[in-house]
């Protein structure tokens, strides 16, 4: 399914629309925009996600990042199973690390969406 995800990204920062429309898919339990920039189109201000963290339906949580145009998984609780037994806390942090270590500098961010319990690593 991660494979498949990817490849079904458009090879460009994604509107909050599209994500909104991900999450709608069977699939997908859990899509949020973690970071990104605005751009302004006929007066208005769309915001564009570069970072996105996926929670597949009761599967697995994945961190994507885009990097020259192509989506990259970052981070795979697949790869971490001792995650799953500290509970999904415990991946969304994980995840959320993972994607900050890849984040681009904050003169190249305008917008970030982080839950409460996440702090950024030390």
């Amino acid at each position: 399914m991660s494979e498949t995800l990817v490849e079904s990204l458009p090879p460009r920062a994604v509107p909050e629309q599209f994500v909104t429309e991900l999450e709608a898919t069977d699939a997908i339990q859990q899509a949020i925009a973690v970071r990104g920039y605005n751009v302004e189109r006929d007066g208005e201000t769309i915001a564009l996600a570069t970072q996105l963290l996926v929670n597949v339906r009761g599967k697995y949580i994945l961190g994507l990042h885009l990097s020259n145009g192509e989506w990259r998984v970052v981070f795979d609780t697949r790869d971490n199973l001792e995650l799953a037994q500290e509970g999904a806390r415990a991946a969304y942090k994980a995840a959320h690390d993972a994607l900050y270590e890849r984040a681009p500098s904050d003169a190249e961010i305008d917008w970030e969406t982080t839950p409460r319990f996440w702090n950024p690593p030390q």
